[in-house]
């Protein structure tokens, strides 16, 4: 039977100080938990998905913030049984997916929440139906379309796809996925996805790429024997690791070339962090089974390494350069189990700025209009100006004409899904988000 991924040692660390980068937030879990998964729907939203620390416990659990992470609520995923989550995605703090799995007798789910937690329910058409099947992630495009990929069963790739919020799923046909090698499996969360673009990497050291959302695949080697991450940060430039070893790709993962590099890289989670020139984070242990944790972060694309800290960090996400999130072991219900990002990276914005900035944006996600209101504890703002990016970083608006601190964007022809906003002063930089189009 498949093994769980993430990295148990990475989570039992002995008393250390944090910098002042990661602040220390609440889970809410009643039992010692780990964070495997974490899922951002802006600044105020955030869900994210545990796992039993021993690797032998069933954990069907899921915790969520709507205020930043001030307090996050735990909740289970009813019906679920003796499923663990192996992913999770949020669409709004309504709307959630998580990809499940039977880690003592195979098979999976997955399953749907519309009313926050407090109910899921299980989204059949998919069966990932035992002894083989294993879900390792799900990711949704937009409300609608979505793929959920599995381990081999039956011969090929168990990979499904939707075009109705997971309604109904259809598995692709083996003649649309180059074949798995023997032995050859995914691990949980190890996915990156841009745009209609998704990757993920094996256990054989391969890297699989959809550019329609799943339909069709190609696979392509890269050097590694083993994939255990892999980030892009636009369509064409990505990284990807064995947790020791870097390879990096300028064309969208056709070729990998090893990226050689200094400072430490951790290897439980790699993610690259949106809206800035080239900043990857990397968290867990120095290797499978050490004892040495912490988190980095490098800003020239995995060349060089800054440590933050030597904590216990386990999955990561980011919403931009100023906001992310980690996990960790929580000890209690009142105790841990969460970190905030709450640092800026050098040369990307100038903090001591920014930090008396707070934006407004409503309502997030917008079917027709979107107001974003910029307000500043510091001399009265001028020149503003706004930018609304694709996934692939493309500018698809510029507007500069707001009335003193506020503008309202007009859905016009923008099509479903996510895009960015980054806001500027004259030429500084002094907010980015995330806008949901639905």
């Amino acid at each position: 039977m498949k093994v769980k991924s993430i990295l148990l040692a990475v989570l039992i660390t002995t008393c250390v100080t944090i910098k002042a980068q990661w602040v220390t937030q609440v889970s809410g879990f009643s039992t010692p938990l780990g964070i495997n998964d974490i899922s951002i729907v802006d600044a105020n939203v955030v869900w994210a998905s545990a796992f039993d620390t021993t690797g032998t416990g069933t954990v069907n659990k899921f915790t969520r913030t709507l205020n930043g992470g001030t307090t996050w609520t735990a909740g289970s995923v009813t019906g679920a049984g003796a499923l663990d989550i192996s992913s999770i995605y949020a669409y709004t703090k309504d709307t959630a997916w998580v990809s499940m799995l039977d880690n003592n007798v195979g098979g999976g789910k997955i399953y749907r929440t519309n009313n926050g937690g407090t109910s899921w329910t299980a989204q059949s058409t998919a069966s990932f139906s035992a002894p083989g099947g294993s879900t390792n992630f799900i990711y949704m495009f937009n409300k609608n379309n979505g793929v959920c990929v599995g381990d081999s069963n039956s011969g090929y790739w168990e990979i499904y796809t939707t075009i109705n919020g997971g309604t109904n799923w259809t598995r692709v046909v083996t003649g649309n996925i180059p074949s798995n090698l023997a032995g050859e499996i995914g691990f949980e969360n190890n996915y990156c996805a841009i745009g209609n673009t998704v990757w993920f990497g094996t256990s054989s050291g391969r890297v699989y790429k959809s550019n329609n959302m799943g339909a069709t695949w190609t696979a392509t080697a890269t050097g590694l024997s083993a994939i255990t991450r892999v980030a892009f940060k636009d369509a064409n430039n990505g990284i990807a690791t064995d947790g020791t070893t870097l390879v990096k790709t300028t064309n969208g993962g056709l070729t990998w070339t090893t990226l050689s590099h200094t400072g430490t890289l951790y290897n439980t989670d790699l993610i690259y962090v949106p809206g800035t020139i080239g900043t990857y984070i990397s968290s867990g242990a120095t290797f499978y089974g050490g004892s040495s944790n912490g988190s980095s972060y490098s800003t020239n694309d995995g060349a060089t390494w800054t440590n933050v800290d030597a904590v216990g960090h386990s999955a990561l996400a980011f919403l931009n350069s100023t906001t992310g999130w980690s996990g960790e072991v929580n000890t209690s219900a009142t105790v841990k189990g969460m970190f905030k990002w709450t640092g800026t990276f050098t040369g990307i914005k100038n903090n001591d700025y920014i930090k008396e900035i707070s934006l407004n944006v409503f309502p997030n996600p917008f079917s027709n209009q979107v107001t974003i209101v910029v307000n500043s504890g510091k001399t009265p703002l001028t020149n503003l100006s706004i930018e609304i990016i694709d996934v692939l970083g493309n500018i698809i608006t510029k507007r500069n004409d707001f009335n003193e601190n506020k503008i309202v964007l007009n859905r016009d022809n923008l099509a479903n899904g996510v895009y960015f906003y980054k806001i500027s002063d004259s030429s500084t930089v002094i907010g980015t988000g995330r806008l949901i189009a639905q």
